[in-house]
């Protein structure tokens, strides 16, 4: 074996071994668990007031309590949560709309026999797991520097507390850099239809879904367009129906207004206006932030390294210079319709971006 390829294995085996011990060695719980535990118990034709209950006990077995006493007490909010079913019901729309990982955590704990709680750390663990592992054996060849720059990326991008959080966005990273993949190695129908399921798993990937379509129009594949975007507009249409969506401005205001003690009768009349100053002040909070800015820096970086790198390549590679492109301004564009400072929402995305950027860097330096 090859001097570079011994030190690519080591070091793919190191991380992996500290993504271990500092996500699922230890356990780890967050508010937005509560709700995704709830929702999968209620695929088993459980009503509200029992899914609730079992929510909330379940999590006090598991937990310390001063754990549990700041999800359950911690602010207004939350203890409505705690205290009412119906307070509790109003919002699980919110959590019962990305019913694929909704639907894994239920099929995760029933096949394993293990309570909903462990099936999120789980999957959380697993997804990002198997994307270091997709993303290592898909530069495996590249240059040693390009391979070994992915590790930084991982930690740059948050990859070991996404590991840890009870949440989708293990699951949505996995489908986003599984679907740049396979844009890249002509694998097209895998990756639409990986970008279609992840509707279901955050319903603003619609937007990445319908515009990585234009490679269809692009390439002159016009049926084929309309026909996608109508199964990605109704798969969409469905899931919102079903599951009794709060929609897009109730979402806005309760995520970066106020959130309501229940969506009980919780219908905000929309306002331009409050879009765009909420918009602005967000964006202006976030720049004077430490912490915050990152996220706001990562965007405009890769967008204009993949700007520049689209403008200098050859015509014929330019498809594959687009993906890198097309990932990072739809997550712009996700920012933008709803900016909520949260880095975990847009890790998938900007990793996406970056593995997808490097590869195409990377093919472009054989040349």
């Amino acid at each position: 074996m090859k001097l570079s390829n011994i030190i690519k294995t080591i070091a793919l085996a190191g991380f992996l071994l500290f993504l271990y011990d500092k996500s699922f060695k230890n356990n780890y719980f967050n508010y937005d668990s509560i709700p995704y535990v709830a929702s999968a118990y209620m695929l088993s034709d459980r009503n509200l007031k029992e899914s609730h209950a079992y929510a909330w006990n379940l999590l006090k077995e598991k937990s310390h309590p001063s754990v549990f006493n700041d999800l359950c007490c911690k602010t207004s909010y939350r203890k409505s949560m705690f205290n009412s079913s119906n307070a509790f019901g109003s919002h699980l729309p919110a959590y019962q709309t990305k019913s694929l990982y909704v639907f894994s955590i239920r099929l995760v704990s029933d096949v394993f026999n293990i309570d909903e709680f462990l099936a999120l750390k789980w999957i959380s663990f697993a997804s990002v797991v198997i994307m270091v592992l997709v993303i290592a054996a898909f530069l495996f060849q590249a240059n040693l520097m390009i391979y070994l720059s992915i590790f930084p990326i991982f930690f740059l991008m948050q990859v070991i507390p996404i590991a840890r959080l009870l949440t989708p966005d293990g699951l949505n990273a996995l489908f986003m850099v599984c679907a740049g993949i396979g844009l890249l190695t002509k694998r097209k129908v895998f990756s639409y239809f990986l970008l279609l399921a992840s509707i279901l798993i955050r319903q603003t990937n619609i937007i990445f879904f319908g515009i990585f379509l234009f490679f269809e129009l692009r390439a002159g594949n016009y049926a084929k367009f309309f026909l996608l975007l109508f199964v990605g507009l109704m798969l969409y249409g469905i899931n919102a129906y079903y599951f009794e969506s709060l929609g897009y401005w109730r979402t806005f205001q309760s995520s970066l207004i106020r959130m309501p003690d229940s969506f009980v009768n919780f219908n905000p009349e929309f306002e331009i206006s409050t879009f765009f100053s909420t918009l602005a002040a967000k964006i202006d909070w976030m720049l004077g932030d430490a912490q915050l800015n990152r996220l706001l820096s990562l965007f405009s970086l890769l967008f204009f390294i993949s700007i520049y790198h689209l403008k200098n390549i050859e015509v014929e590679r330019r498809n594959n210079a687009l993906v890198p492109l097309i990932f990072i301004s739809c997550s712009i564009l996700s920012f933008t319709l709803i900016p909520f400072p949260d880095f975990r929402i847009y890790s998938g995305h900007l990793i996406a971006t970056a593995v997808t950027l490097l590869f195409s860097l990377s093919n472009k330096a054989k040349k």
